[in-house]
């Protein structure tokens, strides 16, 4: 539940008006026209503390704790954050859509247990290179800005299963698509395979 005064409804709010995604400079702007139209205040440290927030409630980032909320467009560090689609109000059904694919891999606890621990979302990234943001289960290729794609990366492996901190080589990673991913983990306890959902889609 989302504390209706609290920094991060006014951050949801800040994003839908702002259509759904946008820049920190842009969040910052719309967030400080909020709290002043409820005549909260906005201290010296609120572009820290917004920021702060955002990542507490994103899986994509390493310090992410409590409610998923966000997630990032371009990747971490690169300061552009989105709601995932159940925050979103009022949006053009396309801009729905783009984001939707987008949200599969941060709803997963299990993926971000495995960011938190590696430190090294360099792998994930090569993987999604060498797969040539590819959906190897269906083919799905979406480019949604120079260099960007609806991708994410699946464990073959489930994390969760690990008793202790494991070395991940870029082999034991797969690039699906948003609704393959989901597809692979609405089997819990031991993901569908590639083949599985590839068998899947053909008989449905």
């Amino acid at each position: 539940m989302i504390k209706e005064n609290s920094w991060v409804n006014d951050i949801i709010e800040a994003l839908n008006i702002l259509g759904g995604d946008a820049k920190y400079s842009d969040i910052y702007k719309e967030t400080k026209k909020i709290r002043s139209s409820k005549e909260r205040s906005w201290p010296q440290s609120a572009k820290a503390t917004i920021r702060r927030t955002v990542e507490d409630h994103s899986s994509d980032s390493i310090i992410f704790k409590g409610k998923n909320v966000f997630y990032s467009i371009s990747g971490l560090g690169k300061g552009r954050w989105g709601l995932l689609p159940e925050y979103l109000d009022n949006i053009p059904p396309s801009k729905i859509e783009e984001t939707a694919y987008s949200e599969g891999l941060e709803g997963i606890i299990k993926e971000a247990v495995y960011l938190r621990r590696s430190r090294d979302p360099r792998l994930v990234e090569q993987r999604k290179i060498e797969d040539n943001f590819t959906c190897q289960a269906c083919g799905y290729k979406k480019e949604i800005g120079t260099g960007k794609y609806i991708i994410e990366v699946h464990h073959l492996d489930p994390i969760a299963t690990l008793q202790e901190v494991v070395i991940t080589r870029i082999e034991d990673l797969v690039c699906l698509c948003p609704n393959c991913h989901r597809i692979a983990h609405s089997k819990l306890e031991n993901p569908y395979t590639v083949e599985e959902i590839k068998n899947i889609l053909i008989t449905n």
